[in-house]
């Protein structure tokens, strides 16, 4: 049995620049807040434009199709409800 040293991980460079998000004040409200309430709760708290790209790249098809349904199309109580588990029943998903 030999034992080998795993490679070093990649170097990352943590300071990526990146584009600020194109998002109305009305919308950044939100992010702010939570911005506010992370930092006052633990005492650190990443700017809101991360955890808007945070909340962004979390988001599931079908999260944004239940936000769509029920702000805009004003449907309340869709057949897209996830189990216990988080998981949505196959034969309703036509994504």
């Amino acid at each position: 049995m030999t034992t080998e040293t795993p490679p070093a991980p990649p170097e990352t460079d943590n300071n990526i620049e990146v584009e600020p998000l194109a998002i109305g004040v009305h919308h950044r409200a939100s992010f702010e807040q939570a911005h506010s309430h992370l930092e006052k709760t633990y005492g650190k708290s990443p700017p809101p434009d991360d955890l808007m790209r945070l909340w962004l790249a979390c988001a599931t098809p079908w999260d944004i199709t239940r936000e769509f349904e029920e702000s805009v199309l004003n449907i309340a109580g869709s057949d897209l409800v996830p189990d216990d588990n988080g998981h949505y029943a196959q034969s309703l998903l036509n994504l």
